[in-house]
């Protein structure tokens, strides 16, 4: 499990405050104070019904820049960078970098932006912080959207899923001793080669991509010593909004099993596969992501 390769929280604060970022500024980006504490860089385009896109570990807004799409035109699209995550500045040592600070802070952005009962859409452990605010405050979310969610804990007890948990434990360990030697990039890597199933797959990434991966590994640390709160099936069987479960075709098979077993203990929910796409999928092939979120938000 995840808490047993927990870094302390104490190794948070070696970190540094100041570094030198290896990806542009976002230009179309502003910063909003939040009640929660946090001061969040974000970026919206479109007006009707919100739609809040979550990005997940080792990213931020710009994971859904090819969801700022024509496509999906009828609809405000808000994207945001969750605390100490690019381009955000950092406002402490890491021990504020938890589930329910990540859960205050979206609460926060859709009271204060007077979003409405918006459509969430969570990617990777972004998933977790759009289920979290879709259980704890169902009258702020219209729709869920979970993309690649990584919930082992729904799965746990399904035929054939035990030795896929077990290879993701071996990559946090590993990632863990990378982290330990001061080698984020190393650690980013393993996390995205596991995730996509592709050794080498972080090496053939673009160098831009690349920049946005390594401005956020540094932020690898916190979330191993805050891992996320694990989740059984029958805390999402009360679930009662329309929901949508989305994994990649060609990502590690352990999303694609923990993304049936949400769907089958979640009544009603629908259940997507994006084909030629891993982890990354809805910037892999926003084409068939984006119709596919459509179809699901103008259904509701």
């Amino acid at each position: 499990m995840l808490s047993t390769l927990a870094l302390s929280a104490s190794a948070c604060s070696s970190l540094p405050h100041a570094y030198e970022p290896r990806s542009p500024q976002i230009p179309d980006a502003r910063t909003i104070p939040l009640s929660s504490g946090a001061i969040l860089s974000l970026a919206e385009v479109g007006s009707g019904q919100a739609v809040v896109f979550v990005h997940g570990a080792i990213a931020d807004l710009r994971s859904w820049n090819a969801q700022q799409s024509p496509v999906l035109k009828p609809f405000r699209l808000v994207t945001y960078s969750r605390r100490y995550h690019y381009p955000n500045a950092w406002g402490g040592n890491g021990s504020d970098y938890t589930d329910a600070n990540h859960e205050r802070d979206l609460v926060a952005l859709i009271r204060e932006m007077g979003l409405g009962r918006v459509h969430l859409v969570g990617h990777g452990t972004g998933a977790q912080v759009a289920l979290a605010v879709a259980k704890s405050r169902p009258e702020l979310v219209r729709t869920l959207v979970l993309i690649e969610p990584q919930m082992a804990g729904v799965a746990g007890d399904r035929p054939g899923f035990a030795p896929l948990a077990e290879q993701r434990d071996q990559v946090w360990a590993a990632m863990e001793k990378a982290l330990k030697a001061d080698d984020a990039e190393k650690a980013a890597k393993q996390l995205f080669d596991w995730a996509n199933a592709s050794p080498g797959a972080y090496d053939a990434l673009p160098a831009p991509f690349k920049g946005e991966i390594l401005d956020n590994a540094r932020l690898l640390p916190f979330q191993l010593a805050h891992p996320p709160q694990p989740l059984l099936c029958g805390d999402l069987s009360a679930l009662a909004l329309p929901v949508l479960v989305v994994s990649g075709e060609r990502s590690n098979p352990f999303y694609g099993a923990v993304a049936d077993a949400i769907a089958a203990c979640i009544p009603g929910a629908l259940r997507e596969t994006t084909p030629s796409a891993g982890h990354d999928l809805q910037r892999e092939n926003p084409d068939a992501f984006n119709a596919t979120l459509l179809g699901f938000l103008t259904a509701h």
